[in-house]
């Protein structure tokens, strides 16, 4: 007997529960310093569920910065889900706009990459896809409360805290890599980013690499298809 599809989705969230919790906290340690209470901590995390950009907003909050700044901020680097939700769209085909605009809503970086791991598993099932990633928020938001609560006596830094979101995504990029040429991409990308975070000033390497990472992809394509 198979189980239901709900409980599947919340099973194949646990890598990055264990990423999220730890993380939720630091959020929320940072979150308390800058001056939110407890209950906009966990506000924040259930109405804008995006980690990179909360951190962002909270570092904002705390030079003082206005709303606006923060809003359009929040927009541009979060521009990237635009691209993942089309990708996971070509998948529920079968379903009304609105189911496809709730997991569009809830989708994440890390949601995003176990799902297209293992594309069969997520085809017209969103009962499925709504487990994994309602799972993957209740550890976020719950993370977020207990730094948010208890953060005064944890040592996040000495905890190494700041890394475990940067671990979660290095376990993510581990388990897609099934082949040796995707093994080269990712060797290729990361040589890039080194290279343009060296180059350019800010974040454009992220976004630098993020455009070259398919270039290696046809090239490499492109080579196999020769040698056949």
């Amino acid at each position: 007997m198979s189980a239901h599809p709900f409980k599947e989705g919340a099973k194949t969230a646990l890598p990055i529960v264990l990423g999220y919790l730890p993380v939720g906290m630091a959020f929320g340690v940072l979150a308390r310093k800058a001056g939110l209470t407890t209950f906009e901590v966990g506000l924040m995390s259930l109405l804008v569920y995006a980690g990179a950009s909360q951190f962002i907003a909270i570092e904002m909050i705390s030079k003082g910065m206005a709303w606006p700044s923060i809003v359009i901020a929040t927009f541009f680097i979060n521009l990237r889900h635009l691209l993942m939700s089309s990708t996971l769209s070509l998948f529920f085909k079968q379903n009304r706009i609105r189911t496809i605009s709730l997991l569009s809503a809830q989708l994440t970086d890390e949601s995003f990459a176990v799902a297209i791991s293992n594309t069969p598993k997520i085809e017209n099932r969103p009962i499925y896809l709504f487990g994994l990633q309602i799972t993957s928020q209740f550890a976020w938001i719950t993370g977020s409360i207990g730094g948010a609560l208890f953060g005064r006596l944890i040592d996040h830094k000495g905890y190494g805290l700041p890394f475990a979101l940067a671990s979660l995504f290095i376990c993510l990029l581990v388990t897609q890599i099934k082949s040796i040429h995707q093994f080269w991409v990712m060797v290729m990308a990361g040589i890039s980013s080194l290279f343009f975070k060296w180059a350019f000033p800010g974040s454009w390497y992220i976004l630098l690499t993020g455009l070259l990472a398919p270039a290696f992809v046809m090239i490499i394509e492109k080579v196999r298809n020769d040698k056949r």
